[in-house]
């Protein structure tokens, strides 16, 4: 067992939206002045570790229920649990040993801010743990897409938020609106791609007996949301007009949409992962931006 198949294992290429929605949560922290260099690297070292743990742990369950084990995802992604490159009882100390970590960093966090650190890593780690956990298993009952937004969206960022600040701020949550949208984009990909595959092991996602068409719609839809949720709350004041640059992925997201039109990839999720990011990066680029202005200006 290698260290490289350990970072497999923990899916490195999905912490970038973790890192992304910590990032945006520290400019409005620092926006507002409750910005602290020690804390802000803590939330992000307890937030990446939290995701990881909820990697490894949905993994593990996939593979108990044998949904992975013929899954379209199987094909292109390395899954080293699946593949038996790793060991079980080894795999399962990690996981509880990442949330023992986790645990520790929000109980010192909550010390220093509040019980409102605890709530917010409490709900993200039900979420996460239960995604494919049973008895609840989220993930087969078509809210998914719900739970990723929610996540990665209002808890991630609302939640780092008060743990810079130690104020619940309704605009930190809402301002994570076009990022928790993004990333619950990836997983309707995701879906899209497997909707018939997903029918045959019993897990009912959004576009599980749908046609493929009107998936695509799904789709369309919840981009556009992300796009129009950016202009409003731009002209709400809650993001900066810098914001804007974020609309600089349009032209990539007419090309994802033209290219699912004709034929919905294996890497449908890839691909809209890599806009997610890109949208994700630019937005919050564009509240940095908003920073050094209102610096200078």
């Amino acid at each position: 067992m290698s260290l490289k198949t350990w970072i497999i294992a923990t899916r490195p290429w999905s912490l970038v939206m973790t890192f992304v929605s910590t990032c945006l949560a520290g400019i409005l922290a620092y926006a507002s002045g409750g910005f602290s260099i020690p804390i802000f690297i803590l939330t992000m070292v307890g937030l990446l570790i939290a995701h990881i743990a909820a990697n490894m742990t949905n993994d593990w369950y996939d593979v108990k229920h044998g949904v992975d084990a013929n899954a379209p995802t199987a094909e292109y992604r390395p899954h080293p649990l699946l593949f038996g490159e790793l060991d079980k009882k080894t795999y399962k100390t990690v996981i509880f040993s990442l949330y023992g970590i986790g645990l520790i960093i929000s109980l010192y966090l909550t010390w220093l801010r509040g019980i409102p650190v605890l709530i917010f890593s409490a709900l993200g780690v039900i979420l996460g743990v239960f995604y494919t956990a049973d008895p609840v298993k989220l993930k087969h009952h078509s809210v998914g897409e719900i739970c990723v937004f929610l996540a990665y969206g209002p808890l991630m960022v609302g939640g780092a938020y008060y743990a810079l600040t130690g104020v619940v701020s309704l605009d930190a949550v809402v301002a994570s609106v076009p990022i928790g949208l993004l990333v619950a984009l990836v997983l309707l990909a995701n879906n899209i791609r497997d909707r018939e595959f997903d029918a045959s092991v019993g897990i009912s996602t959004l576009t599980t007996n749908k046609e493929e068409k009107q998936g695509i719609a799904y789709y369309k839809i919840l981009l556009s949301s992300a796009y129009i949720a950016t202009i409003t709350l731009i002209f709400a004041g809650v993001l900066s007009p810098f914001s804007i640059i974020a609309f600089l992925t349009l032209r990539e997201s007419y090309g994802i949409v033209k290219q699912f039109g004709v034929k919905i990839p294996l890497t449908s999720d890839q691909i809209t992962a890599q806009l997610s990011l890109h949208y994700g990066v630019l937005l919050t680029l564009g509240e940095f931006v908003n920073l050094i202005y209102q610096s200078l200006f």
